[in-house]
């Protein structure tokens, strides 16, 4: 599967996803991706590489235990790692340039949710802007 920041100048490869693709609703994914939530696949080293770009790549050290990956051209949000886990990666399904291979796993940090994202199958939906 190919991906890509915004402008298009930063690309990579995933061969698969594992162990899982998650929904993320704590405040940290929240606020870098400006959204109710962050969906991140997990993948292993040896099923990621980059094609493009990789001299845009910004980072910020988000905590003590994890670092965001971003373009600095764009700022298109790409991945988060954890500090010492350079086996695995998890990258921001939303940046991947076609479905991905699987479908979302679970949920975490739900107890973060924002009362203003809880579907409302009231309201309007429509199919273009």
């Amino acid at each position: 599967m190919l991906g890509s920041c915004l402008c298009g100048q930063i690309k990579y490869e995933v061969a698969c996803f594992h162990p899982e693709i998650t929904n993320c609703h704590c405040g940290m994914c929240r606020k870098f991706h400006g959204a109710a939530f962050a969906t991140y696949g997990k993948v292993q080293s040896r099923d990621f590489r980059w094609l493009e770009g990789q001299t845009l790549l910004g980072t910020y050290q988000s905590s003590t235990a994890a670092e965001r990956g971003f373009c600095t051209c764009c700022g298109s949000s790409l991945y988060y790692q954890f500090v010492g886990q350079e086996d695995q990666i998890s990258i921001a399904i939303g940046t991947l340039d076609e479905e991905p291979s699987r479908s979302v796993d679970n949920s975490i940090f739900c107890s973060s949710r924002p009362l203003w994202s809880i579907c409302n199958k009231d309201i309007p939906e429509h199919p273009e802007w």
